[in-house]
């Protein structure tokens, strides 16, 4: 087991003054490429691309939510400046050779992966503890939560029980998966460069040759559909009752990030010059326009990263000039949350509670911004 430090880290650059009010920002001197929430709630993990792990707890003692204040007369909500720098993320010693894979614990905290074989386990004080996995590179990590690691190797996609390490099932692949998700109710999906696997590992798994990818892969919260990155120019829908599939193409980039919005019914996905969006309500089976739902305003800087909120109709994106917005689905209004910098937004996702938004670019940046819900009444 090996113990993390809090590191000397350098203050950011100032922001905006509603991102400077609501956000903790560090600067950790790597690109951030991926944030992870654990299980419990409690715990944000930044992935960085020189193989560490930075983590920061959601809790803040002193938090937007805490030095907001309700004027008697007016009702008017205000919220002070911090009065002290927010405390410094820990730091993992290197977990990995370049950016480590993240997944939620369905033990404890997150568990990191890393392409050169190493599987670790982190908790929320840092303590890093090494899982025991058979040698060979690791392509793609999911876990169910509730106690079971997929992992995607060379030849096979295996499934483990994550306390032990125990196999519990591998599933032969013609070609290496190239990303991992599950549904929660146990269904796994493993993406290939040129087909699907689906079903839950212990009834074999069948094989979808209409459809694969690059990933990402990502379920919808109900598990009723799922999405996945064409690795090209779009994506495909693939309406699990049914087997039906949808292609949406002509995107300007390869999406790099996808999302399902429950309370909007809806998938959207980077790639485009605004939040690219479609209604399941009404799905683009033959025709790209059918559902779409235009949200944001269009701009000239491509959308990186894009993340839906899990309670309400909330979309945050990120663009490739460092700029973080967010809107209604189908919505044209934006608020505008971090000013562009000329650093991409290379990570993006809310907390399950929906009261934190974590934000990773390019440049090492990494920030928890919380949003308090008044303001968007």
């Amino acid at each position: 087991m090996t113990e993390t430090a809090f590191p000397d880290v350098a203050a950011p650059p100032p922001q905006s003054p509603l991102f400077d009010l609501l956000a903790r920002n560090w600067m950790l001197g790597a690109a951030i490429t991926d944030i992870a929430f654990d299980r419990a709630g409690k715990l944000a993990g930044f992935a960085l691309n020189d193989g560490r792990l930075a983590l920061a707890p959601l809790d803040d003692p002193d938090s937007a939510l805490s030095r907001m204040r309700v004027e008697a007369d007016s009702g008017r909500s205000t919220i002070r400046p911090r009065e002290k720098p927010p405390a410094p993320p820990v730091l993992t010693p290197e977990l990995a050779r370049g950016a480590p894979l993240l997944a939620a614990s369905g033990v404890i905290g997150l568990v990191a992966a890393g392409r050169d074989g190493r599987l670790h386990r982190v908790t929320p004080r840092g303590q890093v503890i090494a899982l025991p996995v058979p040698d060979g590179p690791i392509l793609a990590i999911a876990s169910d939560r509730a106690g079971r690691l997929a992992l995607a190797r060379q030849g096979a996609v295996d499934l483990h029980e994550e306390q032990d390490m125990v196999r519990l099932a591998s599933l032969p692949v013609p070609a290496p998966a190239q990303a991992l998700a599950f549904a929660d109710d146990g269904t796994l999906a493993a993406l290939l460069p040129q087909a699907l696997l689906l079903g839950r590992p212990e009834d074999g798994p069948t094989m979808h040759p209409l459809v694969g990818g690059s990933g990402p892969l990502i379920f919808s919260a109900d598990g009723g559909w799922l999405a996945g990155s064409n690795g090209r120019d779009g994506l495909w829908l693939l309406r699990r009752g049914d087997g039906r599939i949808a292609r949406i193409g002509r995107f300007r980039a390869a999406p790099s990030s996808l999302a399902f919005s429950g309370p909007a019914g809806a998938v959207f996905a980077s790639g485009a010059f605004r939040a690219a969006g479609w209604s399941l309500k009404t799905p683009p089976w033959d025709d790209e326009a059918t559902g779409a739902l235009r949200t944001g305003r269009p701009g000239l800087v491509l959308i990186d990263r894009i993340a839906a909120h899990p309670t309400r109709d909330l979309i945050a994106f990120g663009a490739a000039d460092g700029a973080v917005q967010i809107a209604r689905a189908g919505r044209s209004e934006e608020m505008a949350l971090r000013q562009p910098d000329g650093h991409a937004v290379t990570a993006l996702g809310w907390s399950r509670d929906g009261l934190h938004l974590g934000i990773g670019t390019a440049d090492g940046q990494a920030a928890l911004v919380t949003l308090p819900p008044q303001l968007f009444k």
